[in-house]
């Protein structure tokens, strides 16, 4: 603890032993004016002192209230520092002094009269304050390092959520806040604005080297169409096509994840801007999307590995909404939609069809746009349509 010694400098040969003993305890001491160098402003050297002091101890003797004595300029100074005088002033009476004389700063605390050894009288007292001075400052610390980490935490437990997280079949997953946004656009479905709450979709879609897992640990199961045309060692980052949406459904339960909801996808893909495209506004052109392609199969020069299309890429980090494969939402498909269906929308409860949404490999450049949608048997397998997982975000 920094400590400034105050007395008359008659009283010297009295405080000098008491500041060894503090020096010796592990303080810095400020104790003697006429330690101060040659040339240094007095006044200001001493005001220094006191201001970055943590403890003013102050020696009261007939000599220290006397009306030209020094360290009345310097009781002032603290005084001036600290208008509250408890723990932060230690007055000494080191002689008998009628209280009337004693400066009233110093009677708004408790003045310690030495009994016995002075010296060990007054080390123990400035050792019981530098405890609480301790105490003190480590609640400031932990006060402030709560309120700085707060704001931390918070804000990486935001980017925490913001940025791609790995799901346990190791595909990164994109937090899409959540939020009124504006979905359809009058030509394809109705213009409306709903609600949807904060959810994480797989970045890329459903690869072949994923799928492949799933059918392992599911013998019985049906590979998808085309399956045989394709060499998983090459092609383990293309898109799995030929699945029905059962199989989509089935493969994100076993996975832990579902389906994203026609609402969540079209968030995903048109932002909450009513943007066209992913992307943005531009039009498709090369690096942003897989499409208008002349291939026999899908898996032979149709589809391109998953996340190719970096400027094809979402605001929010999601790939290949656009292109690539058309993906299977879990909405049964309707024309139309119930009035009060604007929270959280999951289409009617049932139906014949379900829906699609995006585009595929092979479609020409004027059937790309988020807003187009497309419906199927939830058994039917197609070259062109695949699927990505979405899964809710914690609260």
């Amino acid at each position: 603890m920094r400590i400034f010694l105050s007395y008359a400098s008659e009283d010297r040969t009295r405080v000098e032993p008491i500041r060894y003993a503090l020096a010796e305890q592990g303080h810095e001491i400020f104790y003697d004016r006429e330690d101060l160098k040659p040339g240094e402003a007095f006044d200001s050297r001493i005001r220094a002192a006191i201001e970055r002091s943590d403890l003013f101890v102050c020696f009261l003797t007939p000599n220290t209230v006397d009306a030209g004595s020094y360290t009345l300029s310097e009781l002032s100074v603290a005084e001036r520092m600290w208008p509250r005088a408890d723990g932060r002033v230690l007055p000494v009476i080191l002689a008998d002094i009628p209280r009337k004389d004693i400066p009233a700063y110093l009677r708004s605390v408790t003045c310690l009269t030495p009994v016995g050894n002075v010296t060990a009288s007054v080390s123990d007292a400035v050792h019981q304050l530098a405890r609480v001075h301790s105490q003190r400052r480590m609640r400031k610390v932990a006060i402030w390092a709560v309120a700085i980490l707060i704001p931390v935490a918070a804000a990486s437990y935001w980017l925490w959520q913001r940025a791609a997280v790995s799901a346990k079949d190791g595909v990164p997953l994109v937090r899409i806040e959540g939020g009124v946004f504006t979905m359809g656009d009058d030509e394809f479905f109705p213009l409306r604005e709903v609600y949807v709450d904060p959810f994480y979709i797989d970045a890329v879609e459903v690869t072949t080297s994923r799928y492949a897992k799933f059918l392992e640990a599911n013998g019985s199961l049906a590979p998808p169409d085309e399956w045989e045309q394709l060499d998983l060692e090459k092609g383990g980052d293309l898109p799995v096509v030929g699945v029905s949406w059962n199989d989509a459904q089935a493969y994100c339960q076993w996975i832990g994840r579902r389906l994203p909801t026609e609402a969540e996808w079209e968030r995903a893909a048109r932002d909450s801007d009513q943007r066209k495209y992913p992307w943005g506004n531009e039009e498709p052109g090369a690096g942003r999307a897989v499409y208008a392609r002349d291939a026999e199969y899908a898996y032979k020069g149709g589809l391109e590995r998953v996340g190719s299309t970096e400027a094809g890429r979402s605001r929010e980090g999601v790939y290949d909404l656009e292109g690539n494969v058309s993906e299977w939402v879990s909405d049964w498909f309707t024309d139309s939609f119930r009035i009060d269906d604007v929270r959280n929308p999951k289409g009617p409860p049932d139906g014949e069809k379900k829906t699609i949404r995006g585009s595929g490999w092979h479609e020409p450049v004027d059937r790309i746009g988020g807003s187009r949608r497309y419906q199927a048997s939830p058994d039917n397998r197609t070259d062109d349509v695949g699927f990505r997982c979405a899964m809710d975000s914690p609260r």
